[in-house]
């Protein structure tokens, strides 16, 4: 299993978010997906260490970056990625690979030495995002990982009316979150899918309670328990051992 730290934000246990914004690919439990409004739903990650949940908006993107700033407008942009800057009476210009650029405001540019001095204190960033690649014709390939060190700036998109998320441009290409159970199985096939909806980490299960119509899985040291569709357990039992 690969242990990726993986970009989220925490979930507390009164449906709030909390101040954390990663956790251990292999201290996942179990995913369900869970609907935080009637909006949307989204992958909601059980873990050794609490509970996470993707990004959805341009603040939590904030904060979960400490080396991103925002330059002018609604770019969040990684400033360690900027190649150079072009100046103007007008502000600036912020330059990636592949001549990819954002607007710095004439605020920023003053700043500009600051910023850099202030971004390099920042130790780099190892963690990776859970996403989907938007192809060229704007639908969405399957569910992967890519490292927070790619992004150039994240910006809002608008997948279908009235919906926006995060939009991570850089250098392997244009992503977002990834939001379906879907992208779940495509990203983490050994997640063992237990019942309709959910995704189970066999190393971190304890036992599995028989019923007549589903069983209970019970994890290590956890009160997290999954159920378990009654076609299923066979399978998952030969996986814990």
């Amino acid at each position: 299993m690969n242990d990726r730290l993986i970009i989220g934000i925490e979930v507390q246990s009164d449906g709030t978010y909390g101040p954390r914004f990663s956790f251990y690919e292999n201290d996942i439990m179990g995913i369900e997906m869970w609907k935080p409004s009637k909006n949307y739903n989204v992958p909601f990650f059980y873990t050794r260490t609490g509970n996470f949940t993707v990004l959805t908006t341009l603040n939590a993107c904030e904060v979960s970056f400490p080396n991103f700033r925002f330059l002018d407008g609604e770019n969040l942009v990684n400033v360690d990625n900027i190649e150079r800057v072009l100046t103007g009476s007008f502000g600036g210009i912020a330059y990636f690979k592949d001549d990819i650029h954002t607007s710095i405001n004439q605020k920023n540019l003053r700043n500009w030495n600051e910023i850099v001095e202030e971004v390099k204190r920042v130790k780099k960033d190892e963690r990776q995002i859970f996403g989907v690649e938007i192809l060229d014709n704007g639908e969405l390939s399957h569910g992967k990982f890519f490292r927070a060190s790619d992004i150039y700036y994240i910006d809002m998109w608008e997948p279908k009316a009235n919906y926006n998320v995060p939009r991570f441009h850089t250098s392997k290409g244009l992503f977002t979150v990834a939001l379906t159970y879907k992208s779940c199985i495509e990203a983490m096939p050994h997640l063992y899918p237990a019942h309709n909806g959910n995704l189970v980490n066999p190393y971190w299960v304890e036992r599995i309670d028989d019923q007549i119509f589903s069983s209970t899985a019970f994890f290590k040291d956890s009160d997290y328990t999954v159920t378990v569709a009654r076609g299923k357990v066979r399978a998952l039992k030969s996986l814990i051992g």
